[in-house]
Order: structure tokens, then C-alpha cells, then sequence
């Protein structure tokens, strides 16, 4: 039987009018991506991510999955697929978890229509966790990393835009 159980939104009002525009489209970087049909401006929130908690040992491998706690992760809930499923990586990402909580923020004026990205090093501090990085941005790093295998100014650097208990 498994422990998993949904993480239920802190900010449902607020998710909903911003989801809204929200949605899922084909992208440059990976598969389909995150897209939103308005301009959203520096500092708003944008999108909670939500699904089901699982402990690392109960993680399918070919579930969307990230890590929110040293043996936790969040993982997609196939009874409800969420928009932030969707969401791709950036090494230069417009999107941050500001406040350390599941909701990410706009790092900077995003257009409508841009993909809306995060950096996955954010989240993840598995030991050896690496994965291809196909972002392009101008400072794309090549690989993405468990944050504890970045250099310490590196980060330094994404500190600010990580979950909680990264910081």
C-alpha cells in the first residue's frame, strides 16, 4: 500500500485565476512545455506545483517527479494532472521558488507566450542526479546537476531560488 497522499494548494483563489491562462504547448527545449496566454509581471506568482508525496523508494522511474525534501518527492498525479507537470528546465530560468514553498514566482516580466521555465537544481539533491541540459540559454551549463554538486557560488547563487529545505 502506498504512503502517498496529495498535496493540497495553500493558495487555491490564487492559482486559479493565474492557471487559468496557463497552458500546455509544444517546446523548443524538451516535448511539450508551459506557456501562459498574458504578460505576468516580476514578482507574481504563477503556478503551485502540486501532485502526490511519495518517499524516494516509491518513485516510478518514468513518473514526472521532483524532489521537495531530502527523501521526498513530489510526483504527478495521474487522477489529476497539473499544468507545472509541464514545466521545463532553464539554466537561466524565469521562474523560482522566491518564498522557499511550492509556488513559483516570476523572476522577471515574462511576455505571453514565452515558456516558462525553472531551474531543476532547485529541487534536486540526489547524490550523483544528473541529467543532459537542452535550455540553450546563453549561460546553459551543459548538464543539470543536484544542487549539493554545484560549486559553492553557484549555489550561492540559486539559494535564493530554491525550495526550502535546500536553503
Amino acid at each position: 500500500m502506498s504512503r502517498s497522499h496529495a498535496i493540497m494548494s495553500s493558495s487555491v483563489k490564487r492559482r486559479a485565476h493565474l492557471e487559468s491562462e496557463l497552458f500546455v504547448s509544444r517546446s523548443a527545449i524538451n516535448g511539450r512545455g508551459v506557456f501562459s496566454r498574458v504578460f505576468i509581471p516580476a514578482g507574481a506568482p504563477v503556478v503551485e506545483c502540486r501532485g502526490l508525496i511519495q518517499h524516494r523508494d516509491e518513485v516510478g522511474i518514468d513518473v514526472r517527479a521532483m524532489q521537495v525534501g531530502p527523501d521526498t518527492y513530489l510526483v504527478e498525479d495521474p487522477e489529476s494532472p497539473s499544468v507545472d507537470d509541464f514545466l521545463n528546465h532553464s539554466c537561466c530560468p524565469n521562474l523560482g521558488f522566491v518564498d522557499g514553498s511550492l509556488m513559483l514566482y516570476a523572476l522577471r516580466d515574462i511576455e505571453a507566450a514565452v515558456e516558462l521555465l525553472f531551474d531543476y537544481s532547485t529541487t534536486m539533491d540526489e547524490r550523483g542526479w544528473v541529467m543532459r541540459c537542452r535550455c540553450r540559454a546563453e549561460n546553459c551549463r551543459g548538464r543539470v546537476r543536484s544542487y549539493r554538486e554545484h560549486p559553492k557560488d553557484e549555489q550561492k547563487r540559486l539559494r535564493r531560488i530554491a525550495l526550502a529545505y535546500l536553503r
